[in-house]
This record gives structure tokens, sequence and C-alpha cells, in this order.
């Protein structure tokens, strides 16, 4: 076979591939008139869809945790998301050399008259937010548990986890607040600065701040602020957060700090003293381990439909399809371009109504778990990413025929392997019935300071979309392949 012209058949089927239109009959020829026979021919193939469960074995690497409850008002489907928290602890952290209202210390009376009837220490709970979905100002109740076990670093959590396993469910709340996306609370001069990071803020007892700064002052005590694993095992574990009332509204929260507020003195620049209000901060991020409890219900009848999939995230629907492996190439072919596309069809108006997903990932079902475990990245070949292209209402992946010669090559390899020459293709299919799946997953991706993407992850926003297929409508791929 004479390589360059394999090369300018190869470039010649992307050239025709990119200017082929539905109609594709009478296409083909060779395109080279002369020595080695190359046929180009373009052709159209069709992959069956369906609406599944999105796995619960998909382990979530994320840096924002949903709170909230949200129902469609159409299906009926409920989303309800809580998250718990460690806290972060920085090394050796210090606290003022005395504290009022807590051990022996004593102080003036200047103090004790200007301190008056506030509180000598309090804390709260605050969460902070990048976004969030629902109306601004409905409101949601939240409960706030303290942890009683931690997490266990070497163990895969999945979002269905059980938070009872790490706190006592069956008593009452720790605090319980009213919260809204809005946070009524803050001052609109604040809400518009441009340095503003939205936040939500609960009261906890004053007996919690007062555990801590008691811990910290009794003898031995510092040692238990000497880093996070120890503040952790002596101090504070951390805390689990669920909505408990209210509907239609999910913060999107990044983390979480709990602030420990007391009373003491200092002395400024002429050494003259005064009364300060130090805030002593632990904070929820991503240097401590966090967990994020999705559920759905109501699923069922928008997985019973078969005009159409759904992608309903995060962690509720996903859109499965087969490809047609067998009608895209043959042992006699080289498959040079295959394009998919799929269609959104249209949903009622609402108006709070979940947004489309901005980027879907294409992976193979086998693979699927891996990617999101091990991070293995989009290779264009198990895993692909297509962005929402809105004017058309589309997503569409170019080239996928990587993919289609490695599912058709692992199948060869498998066969050749167990040396099986009955039925080989059936034997395969039933070792490996996800072979010629794939699945779309919202992702969004993570990137550099020099805006190269450096991991995809799972996309925890409230997405909805509504796609073309299912098993009454067969979804058109357009391929170009090359014979010899």
């Amino acid at each position: 076979m004479n390589i360059s012209k394999l090369a300018i058949s190869f470039f010649s089927a992307l050239l025709l591939f990119s200017s082929c239109d539905d109609n594709t009959s009478g296409l083909g020829s060779s395109l080279i008139p002369d020595g080695d026979e190359i046929k180009v021919t373009s052709d159209s193939c069709f992959a069956t869809t369906k609406s599944i469960l999105s796995p619960d074995s998909l382990l979530v690497k994320t840096v924002q945790y949903n709170l909230g409850r949200y129902t469609e008002p159409n299906s009926g489907a409920t989303f309800q998301s809580a998250y718990l928290t460690q806290l972060n602890c920085l090394e050796n952290y210090k606290f003022p050399d005395s504290v009022y209202g807590i051990g022996n210390f004593k102080f003036p009376d200047w103090f004790v008259k200007e301190v008056g009837d506030r509180k000598k220490y309090y804390a709260n709970l605050r969460l902070y937010y990048s976004d969030f979905f629902g109306d601004p100002t409905n409101i949601i109740k939240v409960e706030v548990f303290p942890l009683k076990k931690i997490i266990d670093p070497d163990t895969k959590y999945y979002p269905n986890f059980d938070p009872a396993e790490f706190c006592d469910l069956d008593k009452e709340p720790l605090a319980t607040a009213t919260l809204s996306g809005w946070n009524l609370q803050i001052a609109d001069s604040l809400r518009y600065d441009s340095n503003f990071y939205p936040y939500v803020s609960i009261s906890l007892p004053d007996t919690l701040a007062q555990r801590i700064l008691e811990t910290y002052y009794k003898p031995g005590g510092k040692d238990c602020f000497a880093n996070s694993t120890a503040f952790m095992e002596n101090v504070m574990k951390g805390f689990y957060v669920r909505c408990s009332q209210g509907d239609g509204t999910v913060l999107y929260i990044d983390f979480s700090r709990l602030e420990v507020y007391c009373r003491c003195i200092t002395k400024d620049e002429d050494g003259k003293e005064k009364l300060e209000s130090p805030r002593l901060e632990f904070v929820g991020n991503n240097e401590v381990l966090q967990l994020n409890s999705i559920k759905w219900s109501g699923l069922e009848a928008e997985m019973a439909e078969t005009g159409c999939t759904w992608i309903r995230s995060p962690f509720g629907i996903l859109t499965e399809i087969t490809l047609p492996i067998d009608d895209m190439k043959d042992e006699s072919t080289v498959l040079n371009a295959a394009q998919l596309r799929l269609s959104s069809a249209n949903t009622p108006s609402d108006e709070y109504k979940p947004s489309v997903p901005p980027t879907v990932a294409l992976i193979r079902k086998e693979k699927l778990k891996e990617f999101f475990e091990k991070n293995t990245g989009v290779d264009k070949v198990n895993t692909f990413v297509a962005s929402y292209a809105s004017q058309y209402g589309t997503y569409t992946f170019d080239n996928i025929a990587a993919l289609v010669e490695k599912i058709y090559s692992d199948r060869a390899d498998w066969i050749k392997s167990n040396n099986i020459t009955t039925g080989a293709k059936e034997a395969y299919a039933a070792a490996h019935p996800d072979w010629n799946k794939m699945v779309l997953v919202p992702v969004r991706a993570d990137v550099s300071s020099q805006r190269e993407v450096i991991n995809y992850r799972m996309d925890l926003n409230i997405h909805q979309v509504k796609l073309i297929g299912g098993p009454d409508n067969k979804i058109k791929i357009k391929v170009i392949r090359s014979s010899f």
C-alpha cells in the first residue's frame, strides 16, 4: 500500500466529511485515478439512545457542595442535597493570651463595664457560595448537626453515602436557620461591593464557643490546636448541614467557616489598653475532607419516555448511546471520520428552569467510573467533550472514529486471545455487556493560570436537557470510510 496515497485519502475524506450534508446518496468514488485504488465513501449509520439512572458509584472530586431542594414542576422529580464538612486548623493556632469569661483570668472594671450586656463569646457557621439555583427570595430551613466521626481518608465515599454514619440524626440539631439565595440580612451597600463574597450565616450555641475556648486554655490544651488532625480529634470534628424544609433553592457552596468570637484586651501603638473582639476561624475547604449527599426521587416518568432521552443532573438521569459498531466498521475498511450530533427538544418554560449543561463528556460506559476516580482526562479515544451550541440546540462530536476503531479492535483482540471461532461476537457481548455503549455526562473544566484545561470533573450545578432520541428515534451518525 502506498502510504502517501493513504494520507491523501484520509485528508480528502475529512474534506468530503466537512462538506457533506444529510443527503449522502451517490457519494463515494476513487479519489486516486491510478495505482492502488483507495475508495472513500460517505454514509450514515444509526445509534440508539435511552435514559439511564446515574450510577451511584461515581466519585465526585469537586470544590462545590450543594445545599437545598428543588422539585421540577412538570415531572415532579425532586432533587435534594446536603453536605458534610470537616474543619481545618492552622498549625499551632494562637488564641489571645486571655479571654473574658473563660478560666480564672481577671479583667479590670473598665473592661467589664465596656462589655456590658454583650455576649462574652459566641459562634457562627458561615457558608460561602459562588452561585445558587432558584428564586433568590425563596426561604429554606436548614439544620446543622455535629459530627461524631472523622471521615476516613482511605475510604471512597459516593454521593449516596449515609450521613447517619457520621452524626446522630435522631437528636435535636445543634442549630437551625432560615436561608435564601439573596440573603436579605445583607445590606445592599455590601452586596454590590465588587469584593463581596456571598454568604449565609448560622448562629451556633454559645456553649460551643465556650467549649472551644475552654479547651485551649486548659493545661495542655494548646496541643489540641497544633494541626487539623489534633483539632478534629480533640475539639470539633465538623458539621453536617441539610435542608429540612422549603423547596426551590439550592446553594452552590464553595467553603464553610466556623467563627468563634471572644472579648480580650490588646494594646494600641501607644501602649494603651483597649477592648478587642477577635474572630477565631476554622475553615471547611479543600484542605480537609468534605462530602456531598445527593438524592433524586420521582424520575420514573422521564425514564419511561420513549421519544426522547434526558440529562438531569447532578446524579439524576444520564443519556446512554449504543453505537452500531458493525455498521460503521468492518475488517476491509478504515473508518476515517464519524460525526455524532445530538439535538435538544423543547421543554416547558418555567421562571426558574434548570439550564442546559454547557459541556458534556462522551465516555465509554466501561470507563465511566475510572474517568472520575483516576482523572484519566479526555483522550479523544475513550472520551470526548462537546459544548452546547445554543443557536442550534445541539452537542456535536465531530469525529469519534478513533473510538469506534478502538472498540472494534478491543473485541477482535479478546476474541483472538480466547481462541473463539464460533459465535465470537455474541460471546464478547455476553462477557462485556457495555462494550459498545457510551454515556453523556455534564462536566466542568478545571483550567490553569495559562488557561489550559487540567482536568474535567462532574458538573454539580442543577442542569437539564431533553434530547431527541430514545427507542422510537434513532440518532444519525455520518461516517466516512476508506476501502482498498
